[in-house]
Parts: structure tokens; sequence; C-alpha cells
């Protein structure tokens, strides 16, 4: 992947900063203690099993999370973060305890990242309170959309959910391998391949 400019991929998320009333002072302090990842396709950022110590934004690019079983085996897709769809990304079940989980975070695509520690991140939002504010925002948001994905999920035969994917993420239908869909939608690629040929 080519080399590429942190402070090009921090423009987007400096704007929005910027248009909080975050100080300049607390962007430069942001950008000293961010990362940027370039990952390729298939690269595992968060192994089942590990502790989730950072929290990142997809610039471009894609990723699944998948839950394993007590055992570390038999994968399920639970939730897609997409650079236009869910870019605030972290491991739920682990972050914010700090203890193992058992979600991993794969990438679907060839990715750009931003990554930031939760020591950090705490350190940051302690020192400013506006800055707290938009973190406890995004928070909630990134609840409530994972909730209603998972209350999709309960409530849905295989059609509903297909369509629901295709009206509401289309994201996903479009830049998400049919592997992980069909995961997520616990069905098997081939049937999955059926859906698709009846909505065309």
């Amino acid at each position: 992947m080519k080399k590429i400019e942190k402070s090009e991929v921090l423009a987007p998320l400096f704007s929005v900063l910027e248009h909080l009333h975050i100080s300049e002072e607390t962007r430069q302090e942001i950008a000293d203690k961010i990362e940027v990842k370039l990952l390729n396709s298939n690269t595992v950022l968060l192994m089942p099993g590990t502790t989730c110590t950072h929290v990142h934004f997809v610039v471009s690019g894609g990723f699944v999370c998948r839950y394993f079983n007590e055992n570390l085996e038999t994968p399920k897709t639970i939730n897609f973060y997409l650079d236009d769809l869910h870019p605030f990304m972290a491991s739920v079940d682990s972050y914010f305890t700090q203890r193992p989980g058992n979600c991993e975070l794969r990438a679907v695509r060839h990715s750009v990242v931003l990554s930031m520690s939760k020591k950090n991140l705490d350190a940051l939002m302690l020192s400013n309170p506006m800055f707290q504010q938009f973190y406890d925002n995004l928070v909630i948001q990134a609840l409530v959309e994972e909730n209603e994905l998972k209350l999709k999920i309960i409530s849905h035969n295989a059609e509903q959910l297909y369509q629901y994917l295709l009206d509401e993420l289309p994201s996903v239908i479009q830049k998400v391998p049919s592997k992980y869909i069909a995961e997520f939608m616990g069905i098997s690629a081939e049937w999955l391949s059926k859906l698709k040929k009846k909505r065309k």
C-alpha cells in the first residue's frame, strides 16, 4: 500500500474537532497520540482471547467483528465497521472491562485506520470536557447502532435480514465479502447466493 501522510489522514477528523471547538492544543495532543495503520485485507487487528486496549477509526476500507465461542472456534460475524458505516471500532466486550474478550477484528479490504490507546484517550477526556462530550456521544451512537443490528438478527428471518441490509446498510452488501455476510445471517454461502439472485 502507498505511504500516506499523517496530516492528510487526520484532516477530516480534525475538521470535526475544530467545529466542536476542541482547542488547537488538544488537537495537537490527539495528533501526537494517534497511530496511523495501513492494513492489508484479511489482517487481524485484534485476536480473540486478547484484551482490546485501543479504539480505532476506519478512515478507509472495512472490518468485520467476529465472535468466537469459549473454545475460540466457530466464529460468527456480529458487526461491520466500514469507512461510511460504524467507523469507530473496538471490541466492546473487552475494551470497557479491560479483560480478554472473544471477538476478532479482521480487515476485509485494504484499510487505513487511526488508533489510540485507552490510556491516552482517558487522559485526554479527563483534561478536556468538550472532548469527553464528543466521545460520549460517539459511544452512545455506536451502542444504539450495534443494539439495533442485534435486534434485527434476533427478530428477522434470512430473507428479511437480507432485505434490511439492502435497504439500510447497502455498503455491507457492496464492500463485505459474501462469506462474512452469510456468517452474520447464520446461513450458508450457497443460500445467500440464492437470495441475491432472487433480488436481482
